[in-house]
Protein backbone atom coordinates (compact mmCIF):
# COMPACT_ATOMS: atom_id res chain seq x y z
CA UNK A 1 0.00 0.00 0.00
CA UNK A 2 1.33 3.44 -0.98
CA UNK A 3 0.80 6.39 1.35
CA UNK A 4 1.54 10.07 0.80
CA UNK A 5 1.87 12.57 3.64
CA UNK A 6 -0.37 15.60 3.07
CA UNK A 7 -1.84 18.42 5.12
CA UNK A 8 -5.64 18.49 5.22
CA UNK A 9 -7.09 21.77 3.97
CA UNK A 10 -10.08 21.33 6.30
CA UNK A 11 -8.62 20.49 9.71
CA UNK A 12 -4.98 21.45 9.04
CA UNK A 13 -3.59 18.17 10.38
CA UNK A 14 -0.89 16.16 8.69
CA UNK A 15 -2.42 12.95 7.37
CA UNK A 16 -1.29 9.87 5.50
CA UNK A 17 -3.33 9.57 2.30
CA UNK A 18 -3.68 5.97 1.14
CA UNK A 19 -3.42 5.91 -2.64
CA UNK A 20 -6.03 3.16 -2.98
CA UNK A 21 -8.53 5.61 -1.43
CA UNK A 22 -7.44 8.63 -3.51
CA UNK A 23 -7.65 9.63 -7.16
CA UNK A 24 -4.64 10.82 -9.13
CA UNK A 25 -6.05 12.97 -11.94
CA UNK A 26 -3.91 13.78 -15.02
CA UNK A 27 -4.40 15.24 -18.47
CA UNK A 28 -4.18 12.91 -21.45
CA UNK A 29 -1.42 15.07 -22.90
CA UNK A 30 1.75 14.39 -20.91
CA UNK A 31 2.48 17.16 -18.41
CA UNK A 32 4.72 17.18 -15.35
CA UNK A 33 1.81 17.87 -13.00
CA UNK A 34 -1.39 16.30 -11.74
CA UNK A 35 -4.00 16.63 -9.00
CA UNK A 36 -4.57 14.34 -6.06
CA UNK A 37 -8.17 14.10 -4.85
CA UNK A 38 -8.76 12.58 -1.43
CA UNK A 39 -10.89 12.76 1.71
CA UNK A 40 -9.31 13.41 5.08
CA UNK A 41 -9.57 10.28 7.27
CA UNK A 42 -10.06 12.49 10.36
CA UNK A 43 -12.55 15.18 9.29
CA UNK A 44 -13.92 13.49 6.10
CA UNK A 45 -13.67 16.71 4.07
CA UNK A 46 -12.67 16.37 0.40
CA UNK A 47 -9.39 17.96 -0.66
CA UNK A 48 -7.55 18.59 -3.92
CA UNK A 49 -3.78 18.96 -3.94
CA UNK A 50 -1.45 19.87 -6.79
CA UNK A 51 1.16 17.16 -7.43
CA UNK A 52 4.45 18.31 -8.91
CA UNK A 53 6.73 16.47 -11.29
CA UNK A 54 8.89 14.76 -8.66
CA UNK A 55 6.02 13.30 -6.62
CA UNK A 56 4.10 12.42 -9.78
CA UNK A 57 7.08 10.47 -11.11
CA UNK A 58 7.39 8.56 -7.84
CA UNK A 59 3.68 7.73 -7.73
CA UNK A 60 3.69 6.47 -11.30
CA UNK A 61 6.90 4.51 -10.67
CA UNK A 62 5.38 2.61 -7.72
CA UNK A 63 2.34 1.68 -9.81
CA UNK A 64 -0.35 4.22 -8.94
CA UNK A 65 -2.85 4.24 -11.82
CA UNK A 66 -3.89 7.77 -12.79
CA UNK A 67 -7.27 8.78 -14.15
CA UNK A 68 -6.49 10.51 -17.46
CA UNK A 69 -8.92 13.16 -18.60
CA UNK A 70 -9.18 14.79 -21.99
CA UNK A 71 -11.16 17.71 -23.30
CA UNK A 72 -14.58 16.69 -24.56
CA UNK A 73 -14.72 16.11 -28.30
CA UNK A 74 -17.47 15.51 -30.80
CA UNK A 75 -17.98 12.10 -32.40
CA UNK A 76 -16.36 11.83 -35.83
CA UNK A 77 -19.75 11.92 -37.57
CA UNK A 78 -20.56 15.30 -35.95
CA UNK A 79 -17.25 17.02 -36.70
CA UNK A 80 -17.09 19.49 -39.58
CA UNK A 81 -15.54 18.08 -42.74
CA UNK A 82 -11.88 18.77 -43.37
CA UNK A 83 -12.29 18.80 -47.15
CA UNK A 84 -12.84 21.84 -49.35
CA UNK A 85 -16.36 23.28 -48.91
CA UNK A 86 -18.95 22.54 -51.56
CA UNK A 87 -19.45 25.41 -54.03
CA UNK A 88 -22.35 26.27 -56.29
CA UNK A 89 -20.37 25.17 -59.37
CA UNK A 90 -19.77 21.77 -57.73
CA UNK A 91 -23.52 21.28 -57.36
CA UNK A 92 -24.10 22.23 -60.99
CA UNK A 93 -21.44 19.76 -62.14
CA UNK A 94 -22.97 17.01 -60.00
CA UNK A 95 -26.41 17.80 -61.40
CA UNK A 96 -25.06 17.49 -64.95
CA UNK A 97 -23.45 14.13 -64.10
CA UNK A 98 -26.79 12.84 -62.78
CA UNK A 99 -28.58 13.73 -66.04
CA UNK A 100 -27.73 10.35 -67.60
CA UNK A 101 -28.73 8.27 -64.54
CA UNK A 102 -32.01 6.40 -65.13
CA UNK A 103 -32.41 4.58 -61.83
CA UNK A 104 -30.66 4.16 -58.51
CA UNK A 105 -30.32 0.83 -56.70
CA UNK A 106 -30.14 0.83 -52.90
CA UNK A 107 -26.80 0.15 -51.30
CA UNK A 108 -26.35 -3.41 -50.16
CA UNK A 109 -24.20 -4.12 -47.12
Amino acid sequence: MVEVLMTCSGCGREIAVEMDRAVLRMDVTPRPEAELLFCCPRCDLPSVRHVGAELLTLLLFVGVEPVCLAEPTLPIADRPPTSVPLRHDDLLTWHEQLRDVDSVAPWVR
